[in-house]
């Protein structure tokens, strides 16, 4: 129980010895969690600070971006040990803000919109966390992989050298992003420096994305190759692990069909956008009939294209967000039958001759390897997954 304890608890610092990669890691996450609580309060406390014009002011975007990075650092660095703290500590942190911006030599004033964008950034961050979170359920092979994945994202995060890779990709791609539809998307809508801010934060959040891939599958095979404790991320750790006690786990190196899935997250996304597009077009072209839609939308427009803006990120994040949560339930259904039935055609492969467990399907020839749990387990189980769906 210790063993399991410290293995799916490692923000906790009193299982995690110090000195070790995995307390470094926990540090640096802390330390940037606190700098970027810092940074927020400090932006948004400047005097008399404006960025844009009148009408082109990306306020309330730059609210929900802010608000929903630093609810990301904060579960990252386990200071929220739960995304119901999260969201605790968060709207707190809000309300605070917006109180203390009322301080005369500030220049500033509380606005209930700030509020509404932060809390739309809180929301947005913490479903991506939850659909991007381990799973519970599924084989043992399978969760072991995804923890193996979550160990390579925080020996990633165990050097300061990585942390300064992060930001210069982030940086880097913010710049590109920025410049790009600063410069191409100009049009009579959307003003150009709030056309700045969007192309700087989606270029933003395209670089730390794939530096974080790059380094976490490096960060994996490190891990493979020099026998890493995956709980301390100690060298050579032994079983147990000599620093912290940890049981190694078993490597697998079956694979499951993720691709298939990772497009259509993809593509429902840009089906979301299309269809917030055409709904505000059917919206318009309705309004001048119903008189009480016509009312909603001059109150709706009346916010502010800024914060019309910002709802839309809203909705697409929570949409992304939702299939990409379901992209991944299925992804565990699919491990499920992962040694029972042929992944690429679904034949049954139990009761097949194999060389150590492993084969080829008959009927395709695609290879397995066969689920060590007895046949009534393993279709217990699958049923069971299929019954919670």
């Amino acid at each position: 129980m210790t063993t399991e304890l410290k293995f799916h608890d490692p923000h906790r610092p009193d299982t995690m010895p110090p000195g070790s990669p995995g307390w470094w890691s926990l540090r640096w996450r802390r330390g940037m969690a606190v700098l970027s609580i810092l940074v927020l309060l400090a932006g948004t406390h400047y005097p008399k600070l404006e960025i844009g014009v009148p009408g082109d002011g990306p306020d309330k975007l730059l609210h929900f971006l802010a608000f929903a990075a630093v609810t990301v650092m904060l579960r990252i660095s386990g200071i929220a040990s739960t995304n119901r703290m999260a969201i605790i500590v968060m709207t707190g942190l809000a309300i605070f803000d917006e109180v203390t911006q009322q301080i005369p030599s500030l220049g500033r004033s509380f606005d209930w919109l700030d509020l509404v964008a932060d809390a739309c950034g809180i929301l947005v961050a913490v479903a991506w966390i939850a659909a991007l979170s381990p799973s519970r359920t599924g084989p043992d092979w399978f969760k072991a992989k995804e923890r193996r994945t979550m160990a390579s994202l925080r020996l990633l995060l165990a050097r300061s050298t990585n942390w300064l890779h992060l930001g210069v990709a982030t940086a880097f791609g913010s710049m590109i992003g920025g410049t790009l539809l600063g410069v191409a998307g100009r049009n009579p809508v959307v003003g150009p420096v709030t056309m700045v801010v969007v192309g700087a934060a989606v270029g933003g959040i395209a670089g730390v994305i794939s530096a974080l891939e790059a380094g976490r599958r490096h960060a994996d095979d490190q891990i493979r190759r020099e026998g890493r404790c995956l709980h301390c991320l100690v060298i050579e750790a032994g079983s147990p692990c000599s620093c912290c006690g940890m049981l190694a786990e078993p490597s697998d190196d079956r694979e499951i069909p993720a691709r298939r899935s990772a497009f259509i997250a993809t593509g429902v996304s840009i089906v979301t956008a299309a269809a917030i597009a055409v709904f505000y077009f059917l919206a318009l072209n309705l309004a001048s009939r119903f008189s009480w839609l016509g009312t909603a939308l001059r109150r709706y427009d009346a916010l502010g294209l800024n914060f019309e803006m910002m709802v839309d990120a809203t909705i697409l994040g929570l949409v992304g967000a939702f299939v990409v949560h379901r992209s991944r339930r299925r992804l565990v259904l699919i491990a499920l039958r992962s040694g029972i039935q042929c992944l690429r055609c679904g034949h049954d492969l139990r009761g097949l001759s194999t060389r150590d467990g492993a084969g080829k399907c008959p009927e395709c020839g695609e290879a397995f390897i066969l689920d060590p749990r007895p046949a009534g387990i393993a279709e217990t189980s699958h049923t069971e997954e299929h019954a919670g769906t």
